[in-house]
């Protein structure tokens, strides 16, 4: 019986606890500084600039940029400020990469983009501008002042390869631009230590004492998830699409001015919504992470495409466009690409480029993806003409005796080089069909992906020497190899590595997939698009290859023909 009673003692004190601190999850937290209470009733506007477009949507962006940056406040910024910072902030690349890719005899240059290069000088000025005025970004923070008309997106990116971080990077950076905000990266990103600062006169670097949303508060335990309790700053996507269809419905809601948003799996489908970004708008601060290119979906967004289109007529080179005008490697990084580009392409004809990744480490998955990486990129180059056919395999011809035809340089880069020691036997001591000489290099080969400050600068350096080819093969789903495309503007093939049915295919674009990605509308306050098929609504949006991916979406040329 005492046993008894003691068990059931124990039940009577821990229920009454247990209910009381689900309780304490659900209930709203205390009003604070970031916390804004609107009137009832649906007092948004339908976008920041819907209504401003008309026939010149970037004049209306320009205006929209220019509004900010004149109501933050005086910030003079002179000839001599602009040279100082140039000298602070050196950067060769802005000047020389370019140029790199004129070199190609088959490549198709770049027109220039007026209404692109007028909204990005607009938006380092309001980004400049708004530095300097706020001062310190963290003191502004944690003081929950909303006076400066300045409002911010961070980006906070880490704990995944270079590719990813640029592909996450590069989309928040468009969203701040079309929004108004002044977009500011973690320092723990690492990118700094490969990446020049875009903005003139300005840094897009946070301190490390910025209060990031924490990883370890109750609310990313089991029981706050479940309990859907919410910090009390940053508020998740949920709970602001809770707060938008509240307001939708006429009640009264209190808005966080801080939010904070992940572009993962799944997918926060709503962002891609007119009426959820009229009310984002709204708050001071937004966080984006995760590590998933988002840009095309962008595009999908009725309120953001006339501007995007206006400044970018073919939206598929709008990430090449983007990384050739913001994303350009520090001095240290570029020197190392110069000496790699003169010591493996200064004396050849022509420039192939392999990129082979395999995404999972099983020891059996890896020996029969590689086996069948080896054959299919063999295949691939014979049947489309990338590389000559071997016509002796005779091991008493050597290598030094002359061959009338071109020079052709393979580039590969891999984390293993089973691939180079299988086309250095088919190619270094034998005759091709066409007389050509072909030459294989590798550059690196660490065997598993790392993480740091030096692996993040070599990445830099073969993604960019990747990028100048004329010919590139690549592993579908790699953002390593997707960020050599598009900086190079080339439309590759897709080497199968999972399947024998065939052994490459040709991209339909050069834009990346935005993987794991809806194709349809889930906007339940937008009636016009709600449920529908984004391809069927934005003409240059397609479903990504199957190669690529199970689902996902990306942006196509106005040509296109699939």
């Amino acid at each position: 019986m005492k046993g008894k009673r003691r068990i059931t003692q124990v039940r009577y004190v821990a229920v009454p606890a247990f209910l009381l601190l689900c309780f304490a999850f659900t209930f709203d937290p205390p009003s604070s500084p970031f916390e804004v209470r609107r009137v009832q009733g649906d007092g948004f506007p339908r976008s920041g600039l819907a209504d401003a477009w008309g026939e010149r949507p970037v004049q209306a962006l320009v205006g929209a940029i220019r509004s900010v940056t004149a109501g933050v406040g005086n910030a003079s910024f002179s000839e001599l400020d602009a040279e100082t910072w140039r000298i602070d902030n050196p950067c060769a690349a802005r000047a020389e990469l370019g140029p790199r890719y004129a070199r190609r005899p088959n490549a198709q240059e770049l027109d220039p983009y007026p209404e692109w290069e007028l909204v990005l000088k607009e938006y380092s000025a309001l980004h400049r501008t708004c530095m300097r005025s706020v001062g310190n970004v963290t003191e502004y923070f944690l003081s929950g002042a909303t006076t400066s008309n300045c409002k911010f997106l961070i980006m906070e990116i880490e704990g995944v390869g270079l590719g990813n971080k640029i592909a996450l990077l590069i989309s928040g950076m468009l969203y701040a631009i079309l929004t108004q905000r002044v977009v500011l990266l973690n320092t723990n990103s690492l990118i700094p230590s490969t990446i020049c600062e875009p903005f003139l006169g300005s840094s897009w670097l946070l301190d490390e004492q910025f209060p990031l949303p924490g990883n370890n508060g109750w609310e990313k335990t089991m029981l706050g998830s479940w309990a859907g309790w919410e910090s009390p700053i940053w508020k998740s996507s949920k709970y602001f699409e809770r707060g938008v269809d509240s307001t939708k419905a006429g009640k009264d809601v209190a808005f966080s001015s801080a939010v904070k948003v992940e572009f993962s799996d799944p997918e926060v489908k709503r962002f891609f919504c007119d009426t959820e970004q009229a009310f984002l708008t709204e708050p001071t601060w937004l966080h984006f992470s995760g590590c998933l290119y988002f840009l095309p979906k962008i595009f999908a967004v009725p309120a953001f495409r006339p501007a995007l289109e206006a400044m970018f007529p073919d939206p598929s080179l709008t990430l090449t466009y983007l990384l050739r005008s913001l994303m350009f490697p520090k001095n240290n990084v570029w020197e190392q690409v110069k000496q790699h580009d003169k010591d493996l392409f200064a004396d050849v004809d022509r420039r192939v480029g392999i990129q082979v990744r395999f995404l999972y480490g099983r020891k059996v998955y890896f020996r029969g993806a590689s086996k069948r990486a080896n054959d299919h990129v063999k295949q691939c180059v014979a049947e489309n003409n990338i590389l000559p056919s071997i016509v002796s395999l005779n091991p008493e011809l050597q290598s030094s005796e002359a061959q009338s035809g071109q020079v052709i340089r393979v580039l590969v880069t891999s984390l293993h080089t089973a691939l180079t020691e299988e086309l250095l036997r088919m190619y270094e001591n034998h005759r091709t069909a066409t007389g050509d000489t072909v030459k294989v290099t590798q550059l690196t080969q660490r065997g598993k992906q790392g993480f740091s400050a030096d692996e993040d600068i070599m990445a830099m350096v073969e993604i960019l020497l990747l990028s100048f080819v004329d010919e590139l093969l690549v592993t579908p789903l790699s953002t390593f190899g997707g960020l050599a495309q598009a900086y190079g503007g080339i439309r590759p093939w897709f080497v199968d590595v999972k399947n024998d049915d065939h052994s490459c295919v040709r991209a339909q674009s050069v834009d990346l997939c935005y993987q794991a990605s809806s194709s349809r509308y889930e906007c339940p306050h937008d009636p016009d698009v709600d449920s529908k098929e984004i391809q069927s609504l934005v003409p240059h949006m397609r479903i990504c290859l199957p190669i690529e991916e199970n689902y996902g979406v990306q942006l196509v040329s106005p040509n296109h023909v699939p």
